[in-house]
């Protein structure tokens, strides 16, 4: 049993360990390059504005969600490393506890049916994995299709540990509906809105799919659900207040900035085939709904949760656009952190699965390493050989 428990800990450490060394030689190796338009980077303006060097007002929106930039600011403040390493030292460490609570998940999940050592392997593979790279339907890798992963902006990856958690903790009290935790209420509140603080973008995607999938919930089960959608509403209070004032305080009255719908406007921008870009993104979690069928998927209502999770983040991208500022894609960050999550359980399901049929085995195995290869062309290409992407 300790022998258990030590190679469980030591495969968690090292997913840990490789996020966190990743992390922090991309970032610096971001910094590095100078000037942020090479990388399409906002390391370089987040950083500065973090120590407090960059006065433009235009920057005044940071103050709503300032949590990474605080942390950026304290350890520069504590430690002889300068600007550039602080801001990579704490992304690394956002990342290394993403790969933290991933892994403590997946193998919660799957240790009767892989061993610590493929756990450990599948949680760093889906902690790279990108859209499937198609050069000749779109020569870039990330823009057009979106990514699960992202590496140029640092509050999107700050908060993908507490996007996480937050999912996992909604679908653990899910499962508790009956009599839910009163405790892990109040840590998914705290967390929901310690997300708002280092970014909104979680909240935005995740808040609207809560709903409509407890308004479904209340249809299925003739309204004996109420008492449970009340009690997530009242976990949703603090968060949804906040996010409310971070809203208006960016396009509020007197703001410049404004939203209009759009359909498709943003994705076209970057592909000429922006359905082909949605299925490339998410090609392995497609083929995992496909072959588990609908019923089955109607059946498991966590993963039924987790494509509404999907669809509604997805949904915002396509249609919602910033008048001002169209290439800025703001609306895109909730669709990764949703595509995250989405990769997450769909690989958790099809590894539980037994699967009759050999060939569907052998073609998730593909789909998935595809997504995996498509991803470490990704990261090293941004370092080598791929300067004018982000």
């Amino acid at each position: 049993m300790k022998e258990r428990q030590n190679r469980k800990n030591t495969g968690m450490w090292i997913c840990v360990g490789i996020l966190f060394l990743l992390t922090l030689f991309m970032v610096k190796a971001e910094m590095r390059k100078g000037d942020e338009i090479l990388l399409y980077s906002d390391f370089a303006t987040h950083s500065t504005w973090a120590v407090g060097e960059l006065p433009d007002p235009e920057y005044d929106k940071f103050y709503a969600y300032p949590l990474w930039h605080l942390a950026v600011r304290a350890v520069n403040a504590s430690l002889p490393i300068g600007r550039e390493w602080s801001a990579a030292l704490v992304t690394a460490l956002c990342l290394g506890l993403t790969a933290a609570v991933l892994y403590r998940y997946l193998s919660a999940q799957l240790e009767q049916k892989l061993s610590y050592g493929r756990i450990c392997g599948l949680g760093c593979g889906l902690m790279v994995l990108t859209a499937v790279y198609v050069p000749w339907l779109n020569p870039q890798v990330y823009l057009g299709q979106s990514s699960p992963t992202i590496w140029h902006n640092p509050t999107n990856m700050a908060v993908k540990p507490l996007a996480l958690l937050g999912f996992l903790l909604f679908l653990d009290l899910y499962r508790k509906r009956e009599k839910p935790d009163v405790r892990e209420m109040a840590g998914l509140s705290a967390v929901l809105l310690l997300s708002c603080f280092v970014k909104p973008s979680f909240v935005q995607g995740f808040l609207p799919a809560v709903v409509l999938f407890l308004f479904m919930e209340l249809i299925r089960t003739r309204g004996r659900s109420f008492l449970f959608s009340l009690k997530m509403a009242a976990v949703f209070v603090p968060s949804g207040c906040y996010f409310l004032y971070q809203y208006l305080s960016v396009f509020g009255g007197g703001s410049e900035r404004s939203i209009g719908i759009e359909p498709f406007a943003v994705m076209e921008l970057d592909t000429a085939h922006p359905l082909c870009s949605m299925v490339q993104a998410v090609a392995f979690p497609l083929f995992v709904v496909c072959v588990l069928g609908i019923k089955r998927v109607w059946k498991d209502r966590e993963l039924l949760f987790t494509v509404l999770f999907y669809l509604t983040a997805l949904l915002e991208f396509i249609l919602l656009i910033e008048l001002n500022e169209p290439a800025s894609g703001n609306f895109e960050w909730g669709l990764q952190l949703a595509m995250f999550a989405l990769f997450v359980q769909t690989a958790v399901r099809f590894y539980q699965t037994e699967w009759n049929r050999r060939w569907i085995r052998t073609a998730g195995n593909l789909l998935l390493l595809c997504h995996i290869i498509s991803g470490i062309y990704y990261y090293l290409g941004l370092i080598f050989w791929l300067p004018g992407q982000c």
